[in-house]
């Protein structure tokens, strides 16, 4: 696949509720993603990522003014616009992974990740054109016009995606009771769930519903998703 094809390729399907309710649609490239995101994290708008493993994102914008020059009443109007990832970040593989994780680790150094005839240059390590072109293609590295190679938000979320996999385990308990005649057993207690990430965190708390335990293991990952927006 030719440099430009994958470079161009879209990100995002993005929906605006404008603030009249206008709705509209529109694609956007990863590029185009990052810098509406970017600066919406710089105008101090909201940027939400959804719990779950879509990989959708929220931004909101709100304005609050006088309804008009000389009137004394106030509204609040809010425009939202609704990323919804082309390539669904479930996809990403641990390879690749591994790969986004190469290119994000020479960011902050005097020698960021390049493309050079399709290979993506990146510290000591490189990826094949193939696997880089795969990629660009969905959205998760970008390259700017100097060359550089990056990590997109797109990427980055699939990373955190990856990182933070929720698990529930399950233990059942047991306790030591004495019968009417003195005789003293174990008999099974109630089953306590346990809320676990691929990351290696560890609730100490039990969970008495299954429930619970999911939703604490979600918190957790959403967690360090919204800390990519901060």
């Amino acid at each position: 696949m030719p440099a430009t094809a994958a470079t161009v390729a879209h990100a995002y399907q993005a929906r605006t509720t404008d603030y009249d309710g206008a709705v509209s649609e529109r694609p956007l490239t990863a590029a185009e993603a990052d810098d509406l995101i970017a600066w919406a994290i710089v105008e101090k708008d909201k940027v939400v990522p959804d719990p779950d493993r879509s990989g959708r994102l929220t931004i909101t914008r709100t304005i609050t003014g006088w309804t008009t020059a000389t009137g004394t009443d106030r509204r609040t109007l809010r425009r939202v616009v609704r990323l919804e990832p082309t390539v669904r970040p479930r996809r990403l593989t641990e390879r690749q992974y591994q790969d986004l994780d190469l290119v994000a680790g020479q960011e902050d150094s005097s020698s960021p990740a390049r493309r050079a005839e399709g290979r993506v240059h990146a510290g000591f390590g490189s990826i094949p054109p193939a696997a880089a072109a795969r990629l660009f293609t969905a959205g998760w590295l970008i390259e700017d016009p100097d060359g550089t190679v990056l990590v997109s938000f797109a990427g980055r979320v699939a990373m955190v995606l990856h990182q933070h996999r929720t698990e529930t385990g399950h233990m059942g308990t047991h306790k030591e009771i004495t019968r009417a005649d003195g005789v003293r057993l174990w008999t099974s207690g109630i089953s306590l769930y346990l809320a676990r990430c691929s990351c290696g965190h560890r609730d100490d708390h039990r969970y008495e519903e299954q429930a619970a335990a999911q939703a604490a293991s979600r918190a957790h990952r959403a967690e360090h998703l919204r800390a990519l927006f901060a």
